[in-house]
């Protein structure tokens, strides 16, 4: 019962829709008849012409007869003329659809009755439509049946979408038994993992679409008012043209208003790059416009003038747009929770809909607009659509990446890889190891070449581990003096070439001879802190420590032996002297300082990190 009463509700709601259009076109034609032709038609020649116009906004063709004058003026042989017009008024179209959105959307809350709803309402306005047919017969170009059905249909299926939407946000009954079949259909293909996340993504990409769609239409706003503009005094002249009086101008003024939703799908037409035409063998694009004789409609002086190459700024115009769009969708929590996959594909199945509406909508703006030429009037849907679909699918697909592509975490990371890249490759400069190296003291700033404690050491720091009794292997510190480094500028020579210190020369000597066991200074037995690493200062450990004939100077560096035969001679020397010096070196804490000797002060730490 519920059910009948919202399909007869909806019916004679529908009826009152299609009363309000008819009278959008009978008031302004009553007018003209009683003002300017003073009553002197026949009233259902009057009638016949107000429901032919009606029938015409939805799209069902009218025949005409012009007389020869009217005919001149058009340009045409001085004869009379049966003119068909199939270009819709979507002026008054618009209003029905608003209407009929109106009544879908608020039937879809009332649940599953409101499916009767949208049946009602079609019923209810294919009867007016019927009607209309009636009167309009003297003009009819299709058949009554078929004259009655496309109205009725078109508010139905407008009816019908609003409704749709409404369940899809509301989540009727029905609507989930859909989506759950659907979902089934695709783990039956073996993707488990979309099937779970298909309404999600299927809602994404409408709106994306809806997005995109929006964004077409506003920038074809744009384009058609800066063309109006531009071309006002073209228009002017037309309007003059014409010699009205100021109710012939309001007619013509309305008929524009009515036409005014055409001029703008062929507006989004153009900024493709797919151009209209006003006429056989004419066409207006961003590059070129080609038009031939043209009806005395001040509206067409607004038609722009190819812009030659620079026509293609206005397809790169529709390209940013959906950049931008595409930037703002990604923002979104749902598209950043996504897959690149899942983020890719919805960009482009959204421009995929947006063609498809793109295309529909310029079949709707085309037909005929008078005889000869003028029978084809209007933009290429297929082109259209597809040139939309692509321009707006790339820029979505670049602002996508754009957005999802983390900058901040990029110029982060830059400058730490740069540097680590840098401290790999670049070659050791001069004076930048340690300054100890100029008073004696082996050099052991290559740690990176220490395979002991040092490396554990870097690790725990790395895991974040802390340890008070932290301890670096000094195994290799003999082989970190003798790999080749380069002499100090200021180092004293011997006589056969090769640089030595006291220092480099009792490192080798205890590297090469049984007196200086590696395994005696194992990691785990040597603390930094109990050895003073802490206190290791590179410019105090000069001449005073090391005593020895070999420290000449004290500016000598402490870089390794030039030649093998001088490492192989110290080493078999094995003196014990040298390796009482090497330990004295770095056991700044155990030794007693003496009156004459400067207390070492304590330095930045060169290595074995302490963790605190």
């Amino acid at each position: 019962m519920r059910a009948i009463v919202t399909a007869v509700v909806a019916a004679i709601e529908a009826a009152a829709v299609a009363f309000a259009g008819f009278a959008v076109v009978a008031v302004p034609a009553l007018l003209l008849w009683m003002v300017v032709f003073g009553l002197a038609a026949e009233p259902a020649a009057v009638m016949a012409g107000i429901a032919g116009v009606w029938l015409l906004a939805h799209w069902v063709p009218t025949q005409f007869e012009i007389d020869a004058q009217t005919a001149l003026g058009l340009g045409l042989a001085p004869e009379p003329i049966a003119v068909v017009l199939s270009l819709a008024p979507l002026g008054v179209t618009v209003l029905t659809a608003a209407l009929a959105a109106r009544a879908g959307w608020r039937f879809g809350g009332r649940g599953g009755s409101g499916a009767a709803g949208a049946l009602g309402g079609a019923l209810g306005f294919g009867a007016v439509s019927f009607a209309a047919a009636t009167l309009a017969a003297p003009l009819a170009v299709w058949p009554l049946w078929l004259a009655a059905l496309v109205p009725a249909l078109c508010y139905g299926a407008v009816s019908t979408a609003a409704f749709a939407a409404r369940a899809v946000r509301d989540e009727h009954g029905w609507w989930r038994a859909c989506t759950r079949a659907a979902q089934r259909g695709v783990e039956r293909i073996g993707a488990s993992g979309a099937a779970a996340v298909l309404p999600a993504r299927a809602a994404e990409t409408v709106r994306l679409a809806a997005a995109s769609l929006a964004a077409l239409v506003g920038i074809a706003a744009l384009a058609l008012s800066a063309a109006i503009v531009v071309g006002y005094p073209h228009v002017i002249a037309l309007t003059q043209g014409l010699h009205l009086d100021p109710l012939g101008s309001t007619l013509v003024f309305l008929v524009q208003l009515a036409l005014l939703p055409v001029a703008l799908i062929w507006g989004a037409a153009w900024v493709t790059g797919a151009g209209f035409s006003v006429g056989a063998g004419s066409s207006a694009t961003p590059f070129e416009a080609l038009l031939g004789p043209l009806p005395a409609l001040p509206l067409f002086g607004a038609i722009p003038q190819g812009w030659g190459g620079l026509g293609a700024l206005a397809p790169a115009a529709l390209v940013l747009v959906g950049v931008a769009v595409g930037v703002l969708f990604a923002r979104r929590p749902q598209q950043r929770r996504a897959s690149w996959t899942a983020a890719l594909v919805t960009p482009v199945l959204a421009a995929a809909l947006v063609g498809l509406a793109v295309a529909a909508l310029c079949g709707l703006a085309s037909g005929s607009l008078g005889p000869g030429r003028l029978e084809t009037v209007g933009a290429d849907p297929w082109l259209a659509g597809g040139l939309a679909a692509a321009e707006l699918g790339g820029g979505l697909l670049l602002g996508v990446s754009a957005a999802r592509i983390d900058l901040q975490r990029i110029r982060a990371a830059l400058p730490e890889a740069v540097k680590a890249v840098n401290e790999r490759v670049r070659p050791p400069r001069a004076g930048e190891g340690s300054r100890g190296a100029a008073e004696g003291l082996p050099v052991l700033d290559g740690l990176d070449r220490f395979d002991g404690g040092i490396r554990r050491s870097a690790g725990r720091a790395a895991g974040g581990e802390s340890s008070d009794d932290e301890t670096v292997d000094l195994s290799d510190a003999a082989l970190v003096d003798s790999a080749g480094r380069a002499p100090h500028p200021g180092a004293p020579r011997g006589p056969e070439g090769a640089t030595r210190s006291a220092g480099s020369a009792a490192l080798a000597d205890a590297a090469g001879s049984d007196a200086f066991d590696t395994e005696a200074y194992d990691a785990d037995a040597f603390d930094t802190e109990a050895y003073g690493t802490e206190g290791y200062d590179s410019d105090a450990s000069g001449g005073a420590a090391v005593d020895g004939p070999a420290a000449e100077g004290d500016g000598a560096d402490a870089g390794p032996a030039e030649t093998g035969d001088a490492d192989a001679h110290d080493a078999d020397n094995g003196d014990p002297h040298d390796t009482e010096a090497l330990l004295r070196a770095y056991s700044w804490d155990e030794r007693q300082t003496g009156a004459g000797d400067p207390e070492p002060p304590r330095p930045t730490r060169r290595w074995g990190r302490r963790k605190r």
